[in-house]
């Protein structure tokens, strides 16, 4: 019986894990590698170019880091965001900020991102009938809006287990540790004998 028990609590735990790591992940944590194209759409704009770079995340999923350069392939000239701004989340909805230019803060990025995320760990950004990500950059004191394509974002390295899911791999593997070792079966043998 108690081999029975400790069989199923260490089938459902890994049952469990692999279930949490098929579902999409609801909000971005850790090291993000970015790239998307200018398009057009609501910020549409003259310039073309590709935006590209890391976006870090810390585990309440605030934006922390931003290491962003859009290549303006029409006036040959770069952009950087590299301070990131206050975080908005609407769980189910979106996640939201802007980053700005470090020299000039009139030039930012507007990031949005689709929650939850895809079932690879990545965030598509939020576009549709109003794409949202978009950047205003100011050049020479006048705002130029360019819309970004939609694309996403994608995990820069492997996930660090959570802690729940390292709850449950140890449990697994304690349950069927005690159902291996010889002493334990002897131990459950005798409980069987007494009752």
């Amino acid at each position: 019986m108690r081999k029975k028990l400790f069989l199923s609590l260490a089938l459902f735990s890994f049952a469990n894990l692999t279930l949490t790591a098929a579902h999409a992940t609801p909000l971005p944590i850790g090291t993000y590698s970015f790239s998307v194209e200018t398009g057009t759409g609501v910020h549409g704009g003259s310039d073309e170019g590709t935006l590209s770079g890391t976006l870090t995340f810390d585990p309440a999923s605030n934006l922390t880091a931003a290491d962003l350069l859009f290549d303006d392939t029409t006036t040959g000239t770069t952009f950087s965001f590299t301070e990131p701004g206050a975080t908005e989340i609407d769980p189910g909805e979106f996640f939201s900020a802007i980053i700005y230019n470090a020299v000039d803060p009139l030039t930012q990025y507007h990031l949005w991102l689709r929650l939850p995320g895809n079932p690879d760990g990545s965030f598509t950004l939020t576009c549709g009938t109003d794409c949202h990500t978009w950047m205003d950059l100011n050049k020479s004191g006048t705002s130029v809006y360019d819309e970004l394509n939609f694309g996403t974002i994608t995990p820069a390295a492997s996930a660090v287990p959570e802690p729940s899911s390292l709850f449950l791999i140890g449990t697994g593997a304690v349950g069927i540790l005690t159902m291996l070792h010889p002493r334990s079966r002897r131990y459950v043998s005798s409980i069987r004998a007494a009752l």
